[in-house]
């Protein structure tokens, strides 16, 4: 739900702990600085939209829509803070022009009953905005930033009234109006307010860039004809046009046509793909060179891009650890202040030193300026949204904010070799017939191989099908990850795979086959009991694999290598990466007993791969890792996804991570720091000593300077750039 009317911890803290409370709801997560209310819940007879829209409303705040998805809402909140902009902008200008008058009556020589009627309109609509908050949480027994500020206000603006009409009542040395506080804390903060939401406009331009420029048509062929469709109107399986300089529409695989692609969109990667007869496309890239005709895979609500909007758009929403500490801390940090402030006045009205009223009310405006729940529930979304907004960019993107801390303290990285260190894209060398024909040997292979998703699969295939073979029939299949295929065709059980499963289930290996000292990865065909022969395959090291490891090793990570390849595929293979540990001819359960066996050690493991293989081991790790080019279910067991096909990104992501965390802790310290050190200077504890008195207008600056303060220090992460530190 978008929802106006949020603006500090203590909102967040009212609306999860109100929201929680109603039976049915799993979890409630309040996104400040995108001003949106995420809810899991259980649908009820007496639980639903209706009831948690009116649980919101009835604290105070406006819900202007609800969605089952972050896309579909986050434009109504966007146009929310674009409207709130604009309200903030003209209540700013009036504000401060009202305010020239009455910071300089007394040198304009204004009659005090001038400034007095100058200053009803910038008290009553200029700052309307906090008066509003603070009747709301009035009605609901509860204090946020809004009733420190209109209660600072309206005691200004009440005994400055009082000073100007009855002056001859209050004591010489205190009869000084305090319009000027009235004037600062309303301009300063509202303008405080105003450059928050512009900062915070601005971290939320990474996921509206992407949202911006999606394809919102494309030209699908029907009858022959290309027709402009919107995206909702095309199914999946047709066939869609894209012509030279185009946006591809969805995600899908090239039918006929070869072009280059530019995927910096999805990947960050400014170089273009070439693309051919099935190669993937998605939808949202650009289409340089040649026309293609593309099938369609996915609908628009599940391609790429989509996904990839709402994952980034989840994640923002979502809190590490610290944070929630933080809105602990904030849902009582209210009250404490408007009891710290009573306190301090009562105390300089009953044995402060004349002019004792002035004392008293100065202390208590100052310490209701000056605190400032804002920073506190600003310090850690604005962060995450910028930060995960610039990883967006870069093509990483991170599953939620909980792992930020996980991926932080990361101490060994492992990777997986096929499609991770390596293309994953090997391809057949040789074929060994060991009994009976290559023919028949090709067949049995193509017919297992076709179901299969790992990548010596595909190249089995392209072998089989250049060499014009033909797959036998299959009556039954089953995969074993990590070992091979299982089919039957015509009676008999075909099993393809390693040498080393094919042995375990009786197969009789030619000695002259599983040499140790032959190059290249091995496929086995077998038919009963029977070896009917083998292909050699071979797949090449990413250009980026060595410089990948070199930047890990630099941060202080140690770099394992695991594959279920053989052992001097394996060793050669790190050698060539520079890695040095290395465990080779391990089963997908192996990976993962490897995972804990690290973790045992009590060091923090990040597992990167791509395959079906890897999905146990990514599910072990601490920190899940996986490239875009792997299969779904690696992705969907991962923390983080890199899109990018380049693997220094690994260390940019990690990298990028680790600097949101630091961001994160510095606005939590500021914040926290500013509180702890400038509610007791404006409660006076300078004054005896030092004759230090921090004035209401300039409480009301440092109020607004502390959230200014964190929302520009979490803009620094959208101008990473992904170098080594």
């Amino acid at each position: 739900m978008p929802v106006s009317g949020l603006h500090c911890a203590s909102c967040v803290a009212k609306v999860e702990r109100t929201v929680s409370e109603l039976r049915g709801v799993r979890s409630v997560s309040v996104d400040l600085a995108g001003r949106l209310v995420v809810v899991e819940y259980e649908p009820r007879r007496d639980l639903g939209a209706r009831q948690l829209r009116q649980a919101v409303e009835r604290l105070g705040y406006q819900v202007l829509g609800q969605g089952e998805s972050m896309a579909q809402v986050q434009q109504l909140s966007d146009e929310a803070l674009e409207r709130e902009q604009g309200r903030l902008t003209l209540r700013l200008q009036v504000s401060a022009f009202l305010s020239i008058f009455l910071l300089a009556g007394g040198w304009m020589k204004l009659s005090p009953y001038t400034v007095f009627l100058l200053a009803i309109p910038l008290q009553i609509w200029g700052g309307w905005h906090f008066h509003k908050g603070l009747y709301h949480s009035l009605l609901r027994r509860s204090a946020d930033m809004n009733t420190l500020v209109s209660l600072s206000t309206w005691a200004s603006f009440l005994y400055s009234a009082y000073v100007t009409f009855l002056p001859e009542t209050v004591p010489a040395a205190a009869r000084q109006t305090q319009w000027d506080a009235v004037a600062g804390l309303i301009t300063l903060i509202t303008f405080g307010r105003w450059l928050e939401s512009k900062t915070r406009g601005k971290t939320h331009e990474a996921v509206m860039r992407l949202m911006r420029i999606a394809p919102k048509t494309v030209r699908a062929l029907r009858g022959g004809e290309e027709r402009t469709l919107a995206l909702s109107e095309v199914s999946v399986g047709e066939i869609i046009r894209v012509h030279p300089g185009e946006q591809v529409g969805l995600d899908g695989l090239v039918e006929s046509g070869s072009t280059t692609i530019d995927e910096s969109l999805l990947t960050g990667e400014s170089l273009p793909v070439e693309k051919s007869p099935g190669s993937h496309v998605w939808g949202g890239t650009i289409n340089k060179t040649g026309s293609i005709d593309v099938k369609v895979m996915r609908p628009g609500s599940e391609s790429a891009l989509a996904r990839i909007v709402e994952a980034v758009r989840a994640a923002q929403a979502s809190k590490p650890r610290i944070q929630k500490f933080a809105d602990r801390v904030a849902a009582a940090f209210v009250p404490a202040v408007i009891l710290i402030g009573t306190a301090t006045a009562l105390l300089w009205a009953l044995y402060g030193p004349e002019p004792k009223v002035m004392l008293a009310l100065s202390a208590l405006v100052s310490v209701f300026a000056v605190a400032c729940p804002c920073a506190l529930g600003l310090a850690t979304p604005l962060a995450i949204i910028a930060g995960m907004g610039r990883a967006a960019e870069m093509g990483v993107f991170i599953r939620n904010a909980e792992m930020l801390e996980d991926i932080g303290d990361v101490d060994v990285v492992v990777f997986d070799k096929t499609g991770t260190l390596t293309f994953g894209k090997p391809q057949v060398v040789e074929a060994l017939p060991a009994k009976g024909s290559l023919a028949q040997l090709l067949s049995y292979a193509m017919a297992a191989e076709e179901r299969s998703e790992h990548p010596f699969a595909a190249a089995v295939l392209a072998f089989a099908r250049a060499a014009g073979a033909k797959p036998a029939p299959v009556e039954f299949f089953e995969a074993f990850p990590g070992r091979g295929v299982l089919i039957r065709s015509g009676g008999r059980l075909v099993r393809t795979g390693s040498l080393a499963w094919l042995k375990g289930e009786g197969v009789d290996i030619p000695p002259e086959t599983d040499h140790p000292r032959r190059p290249g990865s091995f496929l086995g065909v077998a038919v009963d009991s029977d070896f009917l022969g083998a292909f050699v395959l071979e797949d090449t090291i990413r250009p980026t694999a060595k410089e990948a490891v070199r930047r890990l090793t630099r941060m202080g990570l140690e770099v394992i290598l695991v594959s279920g390849d053989r052992h001097e595929i394996a060793y050669r293979l790190a050698e060539q990466a520079g890695i040095d540990r290395v465990f080779a001819g391990v089963l997908p359960e192996e990976k993962a007993r490897i995972v804990e066996r690290l973790q045992s050690e009590g060091k923090t493991v990040a597992m990167v791969g791509e395959g079906f293989n890897d999905a146990p081991a990514l599910s072990h790790a601490d920190v899940g890792i996986a490239l875009a080019t792997g299969t779904d279910i690696a992705i969907e067991a991962a923390d983080m996804t890199v899109m990018n096909p380049d693997l220094t990104m690994l260390a940019t992501g990690i990298q990028l991570s680790q600097r949101i965390r630091r961001v994160i802790w510095q606005n939590l310290f500021w914040a926290f720091a500013y509180n702890v050190v400038l509610i007791p200077v404006a409660a006076g504890a300078l004054y005896p000593h030092f004759g230090i008195w921090l004035k209401p207008m300039y409480a009301g600056a440092a109020m607004a300077l502390s959230s200014i303060s964190v929302a520009l220090n979490s803009f620094r992460l959208r101008r990473y750039d992904g170098k080594e530190e």
